[in-house]
């Protein structure tokens, strides 16, 4: 069974009730769900920069509690290193955040559940799964 990293994007539309997001995701045994540490930090981030940040606080960290996180390690950093030294090379820099986000998925196996290709799909490896 596939094991998926799911994208910032994709759990603030689950979030918003978003009916092909919550459809998807619950057609996904919540054991192959996972987020990585840079996509909690992502969410977390939004509701301190958010005008109801205790509002919000109390959503988010709850629902981040269902997935298993995924760290930023030693193995993904060097994936990232190299993607980025690539990419800078060929001019096609991407923000370190989603270079990160992709090394994590690259690193665990997973395939990546974002609409962000934009950005994703410019680094080697990395398995993605458009939802919207």
């Amino acid at each position: 069974m596939k094991k998926y990293l799911v994208d910032s994007d994709i759990l603030i539309y689950f979030l918003k009730g978003n009916k092909e997001v919550v459809k998807k995701l619950s057609q996904i045994p919540v054991d192959n769900l996972y987020i990585s540490r840079i996509n909690s930090t992502e969410l977390i981030y939004g509701a301190y920069n958010s005008a109801r940040v205790e509002q919000n606080l109390k959503i988010i960290e709850p629902f981040l509690e269902n997935f298993k996180v995924l760290e930023f390690d030693k193995a993904s950093s060097l994936i990232f290193a190299k993607e980025k030294a690539k990419l800078k090379k060929q001019g096609n820099i991407i923000a370190d955040m989603d270079l990160m986000i992709a090394s994590i998925a690259i690193e665990n196996s997973c395939y990546l559940l974002s609409n962000n290709l934009k950005h994703f799909d410019r680094i080697e490896g990395l398995l993605i799964e458009k939802v919207l």
